[in-house]
């Protein structure tokens, strides 16, 4: 396999968090086609805070919250990536939430003639504003690396779970469910006590989407994201078509500025799930509500649309240590606020080392000397001189050598 080149080793060092913690600020809106490599770990700790004052519903025109409305929301989420493989990545998102909705307390019910009164007014005030708070969804993702070279290109699988918090309603509950039931019973639902906690912290039920995920870069150290999907949404909510595309410019070696945007659309029906209550003209103050005549009654049902776009930009602190800052918006929808959204987030990567590779290799032991084999010494015997007798005194004529007896030691150097 191709070694990555030097843009594509840019681009996953600086888009790790990018990747990790997407350019939107939705938890659920992360991806990246870089996966980590096999013990590799990516952690992320992150903090948003989101605002609106206007909402999309039906004909998918922003438009004020009644009785001077403001929904906002915090988040601090923790995050974690594990390379199982070389192609093969495990994800989980745990996000804990503090969403809460005010506006200002208005009476729905006109007093009986007769009864105007103190006393009225304070039994019937129906106060909108509601909090709530506790752990979010849970989002577990598997990614595979499909192609590392020339483009790297994954298929992730993403489950979105709820963790036990009350499911969204009706203003005034689910039952009743249509225009008409309410109607019907106007008298005793439209109540102080009859409200109902229609601030949640999720849409209570089970997500399972498919997404195929591209990426690109470029010599002039340029990087871009394209995603596209489906989401298979349970408990009667509507499925969604998704489509995100991100890209981002390094500056210098230690920053990247990105731009993204994600769009979601639901393509069939989901449930009812109550009528909620809106305001025909949303700028008309509380105190000159008369009755219900200015309520824009909807059946709204379990389903989202939503287009959001997010500016922001990646610090790199060290190799290992990612800053990740941004702002998003919410500028097109149906059934959601159009919120406002600063993030802000830290992601460390790490190798995580094999115990057999982390255990020092022992030293050879010194082979051993060898035995001394049995050696078969040859022993050269020396014939001992033999004593012979005097002999004849040499006659002058015969030669030195021969006047000398054998194994004579010859006579030493005279000094």
């Amino acid at each position: 396999m191709r070694s990555p080149t030097a843009p594509g080793r840019r681009a996953l060092a600086l888009l790790l968090t990018l990747a990790t913690w997407a350019a939107l600020p939705a938890p659920e809106a992360a991806a990246s086609p870089w996966t980590l490599r096999q013990r590799q770990v990516a952690f992320v700790a992150g903090y948003d805070y989101q605002w609106a004052t206007r909402e999309f519903i039906e004909d998918r025109q922003a438009r004020d919250f009644p009785l001077r409305g403001r929904y906002s929301a915090s988040t601090l989420t923790l995050g974690s990536r594990f390379g199982l493989t070389d192609r093969l990545e495990l994800e989980i998102i745990l996000p804990v939430k503090l969403v809460s909705y005010t506006s200002d307390p208005v009476v729905l019910i006109p007093a009986p003639p007769g009864m105007e009164g103190i006393d009225h007014y304070q039994e019937n005030v129906i106060d909108l504003s509601r909090t709530a708070a506790g752990i979010g969804d849970i989002w577990i993702t598997g990614r595979y690396s499909l192609l590392r070279d020339p483009l790297p290109i994954a298929l992730e699988l993403r489950l979105k779970t709820p963790t036990g918090y009350d499911s969204p309603q009706g203003t005034f509950g689910d039952d009743p469910a249509t225009i008409s039931d309410f109607m019907a019973q106007l008298g005793t639902v439209v109540s102080p006590e009859n409200v109902s906690d229609d601030v949640t912290l999720g849409d209570g039920q089970v997500d399972l989407n498919l997404n195929l995920l591209v990426g690109a870069s470029f010599p002039s150290r340029t990087f871009m994201v394209a995603q596209g999907g489906y989401n298979l949404r349970f408990g009667g909510a509507g499925d969604q078509v998704l489509a995100q595309f991100k890209i981002g410019q390094a500056i210098g070696q230690r920053i990247l500025a990105y731009a993204g945007v994600d769009f979601r659309y639901a393509v069939t029906q989901g449930r009812r799930i109550g009528v909620s209550v809106a305001a025909i003209d949303p700028s008309l103050p509380a105190t000159e509500y008369l009755g219900t005549e200015n309520l824009l009654l909807r059946e709204v049902r379990l389903e989202r649309d939503a287009l959001q776009v997010a500016v922001g930009g990646i610090v790199r602190v060290t190799e290992q240590v990612e800053l990740n800052i941004g702002y998003g918006r919410t500028v097109w929808g149906r059934n959601t606020a159009a919120t406002n959204a600063v993030y802000i987030s830290l992601g460390v990567r790490t190798q995580l080392i094999d115990p057999e590779e982390s255990e020092p290799e022992a030293e050879p032991e010194p082979e051993p000397e060898p035995e001394p084999e049995d050696v078969e010494y040859e022993y050269e015997y020396v014939e001992e001189p033999v004593a012979e007798e005097p002999a004849t005194p040499a006659d002058p004529a015969e030669p030195a050598d021969q006047a000398r007896p054998r194994g004579a030691v010859p006579p030493a150097p005279p000094n």
